[in-house]
């Protein structure tokens, strides 16, 4: 901090210097004209002079995380640290699948097409199709999830190639054409007059055979198991004594060693049937989703047999379901492991993962924070009435470039060091955007304290100390002749004695005989 003290001693160091050089130099000037003090004038100007306390501060990036992944697979592209991400641009890639920044306050939780309920999720990610240029024109973002919001997202994919909806899947095709018999049986069962036992046992075997099916054994499996009973029974015979086969190889000596043959034989094929058991039989999700909409068929036929149902309610749940099908079968799929929102850009922090690694769900990529940016700094606690939530601060950084901040935090808890009391105090940069991005950097903390308003001023280097005490400025009685004063000092001149008031940034208030607009000798 600098005090008015200080500043004041500075001023007699200057003035008197400045004085002493100025009047040493007009009594030499006929010796050398380099020994000159080249002076000129400026006018005494008139307006608001604010104090400023110094303080040291540190300006730092806020917001800081880690940014995890929403993919499972390998890290195929990650940016380079230091790397600014604005919205549109991809965060990283796995299994060259891109995770792009978009837009928004709302973290992504849902997937989303044309059968999601409305929500403010929907608006953002259509608010952000609008900023990235995928909107029509004059196309209003709204909560409901349409054919506009599936058209544009189709378009981002294709530009970001993420796969697009190009086809029904077969498993979306399996959950149609099962909807569709669905309706049928109902349609039949309310034509015929209710459930019959039979349309029961029907559902019933549709139930076993999908769930054979899908346990269904590997060809090599078979062919082992039916070996293996093949040699079992070729055995059980050759040990019958009263086999005529048995006879005949044991006479001629070959039993023993056929018997062996069938024994290795079927020990090699229950190795092959160990090898391939369970290798076709795991139910995948086109089996499963099978087994599930005959087992539901099944379900709702014996009910119905049983106790009865609103057939005609049924039939149209049934028929909004296929529709439902229908549609996802042909939207467009917003899913949270496509992208990510964030209020603001992100700043690409240090590597926590890289290029090649594998990563999970939730895995850590790189250290991240947003593009904002906050100074912190202590102010004594004697001085905590000088600061107000709100109030503009300007400070200067590393460049010695000054922005604007405003205080967002004053902390009520003083801390006590061996230096004295103080208290922690948070400044937001108003304009991060325009500033280099630092990141606990030195800045120094401009704070008014006083602010005179409709006061006369000067350079600082105006002020002239005199001997007797106090100050003076040199005032020139006529019009310059040119920018560098070439008058004489006493006779051109005339010294008025002021009184100082605020001081801040190299100018002075002063006090006098004197008026706006009068030309005050300064030095070059």
């Amino acid at each position: 901090m600098i005090s008015r003290k200080n500043i004041t001693i500075w001023i007699v160091i200057v003035t008197v210097g400045v004085v002493s050089f100025y009047f040493g130099s007009q009594n030499t000037a006929s010796l050398s004209t380099e020994k000159t003090l080249e002076l000129t004038t400026v006018k005494i100007s008139k307006g608001d002079l604010a104090k400023k306390e110094e303080y040291n501060g540190t300006l730092s990036q806020v917001d800081k995380a880690v940014l995890n992944s929403s993919i499972t697979g390998v890290i195929t592209y990650l940016p380079e640290e230091g790397t600014v991400i604005n919205y549109g641009q991809v965060l990283y890639a796995v299994d060259n699948k891109p995770v792009i920044l978009l837009e928004g306050p709302i973290p992504f939780y849902r997937t989303l097409d044309l059968t999601s309920d409305d929500g403010p999720d929907i608006k953002q990610v259509e608010e952000a199709l609008i900023s990235l240029g995928y909107a029509e024109e004059g196309f209003v973002a709204d909560e409901k999830f349409d054919e506009v919001t599936s058209s544009m997202l189709n378009k981002l994919y294709i530009d970001y190639k993420i796969e697009t909806k190009s086809e029904i899947t077969p498993s979306e095709q399996v959950a149609i054409n099962a909807k569709k018999n669905a309706i049928e049986a109902i349609e039949d069962t309310i034509s015929s007059g209710g459930t019959t036992l039979a349309q029961v046992n029907d559902k019933k075997k549709k139930l076993d055979d999908a769930k054979e099916s899908a346990i269904e054994e590997s060809i090599a499996w078979k062919a082992a198991d039916t070996s293996i009973k093949s040699s079992e029974e070729s055995l059980t015979l050759l040990r019958d004594e009263t086999n005529p086969e048995t006879k005949e190889k044991k006479a001629d000596g070959t039993l023993d060693s056929t018997i062996e043959d069938l024994e290795q034989s079927i020990e090699k094929q229950k190795r092959i049937k160990a090898l391939e058991a369970g290798k076709e039989s795991g139910i995948d999700a086109t089996e499963a989703l099978a087994i599930e909409t005959a087992q539901k068929a099944y379900d709702d036929a014996l009910e119905a047999y049983n106790e009865g149902v609103d057939q005609e309610s049924e039939l149209a749940k049934a028929k909004e379901e296929l529709q439902d099908l229908e549609l996802v079968s042909k939207s467009e799929t917003f899913s949270p492991t496509n992208a990510y929102a964030s209020k603001t850009p992100l700043i690409v922090g240090s590597y926590i993962n890289k290029v090649g690694g594998a990563v999970t769900i939730n895995g850590q990529m790189y250290n991240s924070s947003s593009v904002g940016i906050e100074v912190l700094f202590w102010l004594p606690a004697a001085d905590q009435d000088t600061v107000t939530l709100g109030e503009s601060v300007e400070i200067e950084l590393p460049t010695d470039e000054r922005t604007d901040t405003t205080i967002k935090f004053i902390d009520q808890v003083v801390t006590e060091t061996q230096a004295g009391n103080f208290i922690q105090v948070k400044l937001d940069v108003l304009k991060p955007e325009e500033i280099d991005v630092y990141d606990q950097a030195p800045v120094k903390v401009f704070i008014t304290t006083e602010v005179s308003q409709g006061v006369l001023y000067v350079p600082v280097n105006a002020l002239i100390a005199l001997a007797e005490g106090g100050y003076a400025v040199e005032i020139y009685n006529g019009d310059p002749e040119s920018e560098a004063f070439r008058g004489e000092s006493g006779v051109d001149t005339t010294y008025v004695g002021v009184e100082i008031g605020v001081f801040t940034d190299g100018y002075v208030e002063i006090i006098g005989n004197i008026s706006e607009g009068q030309l005050v000798i300064v030095p070059r």
